[in-house]
């Protein structure tokens, strides 16, 4: 597996991945009407590159093909951590949270800090993350309750 920079234009990939992600890996957790409302089948891919290409997104790649990606804001907010459901349990999600936590530990920064969705949460307090508040979050109405988690590096 190699981790590297997102590349420009490389958000439709991304898109599905995230779709996929979602609908799969979190349908345990959620209803389909809050699946949906979390990741559309018809996503804005151009708004979606768009924001990833504003902060700092690496992605996981497995011969040629995006297997996950994490992206991660200059004041070491992680915005999005997703794996393709078919690479889960491989250490993908790991490597890229490793990957972020040094590129935030090199900019001077001592803590990374998240929203953690129902089917995140046992991973972020497996890798070290503690709960320091809840937040609510609208997304094409439907509220989230995620817990706000933070990890000292």
């Amino acid at each position: 597996m190699k981790i590297r920079r997102m590349y420009p234009g490389e958000g439709k990939r991304l898109a599905v991945l995230l779709y996929e992600s979602v609908h799969r890996l979190a349908a345990g957790d959620y209803s389909p009407e809050e699946l949906e409302a979390w990741a559309p089948e018809k996503m804005d891919v151009p708004r979606l590159n768009r924001s990833l290409m504003l902060h700092v997104t690496f992605v996981a790649e497995e011969l040629g093909r995006p297997v996950g990606f994490i992206c991660i804001e200059r004041d070491g907010y992680i915005n999005r951590l997703f794996t393709h459901p078919d690479f889960t349990r491989r250490g993908v999600a790991t490597a890229l949270l490793e990957r972020a936590e040094v590129w935030a530990g090199k900019r001077g920064l001592r803590r990374v800090f998240l929203s953690a969705s129902k089917t995140g949460r046992d991973f972020y307090l497996k890798n070290g993350f503690s709960i320091c508040g809840v937040e609510k979050t609208e997304r094409r109405g439907v509220v989230f309750e995620n817990k706000i988690m933070e990890k000292f590096i």
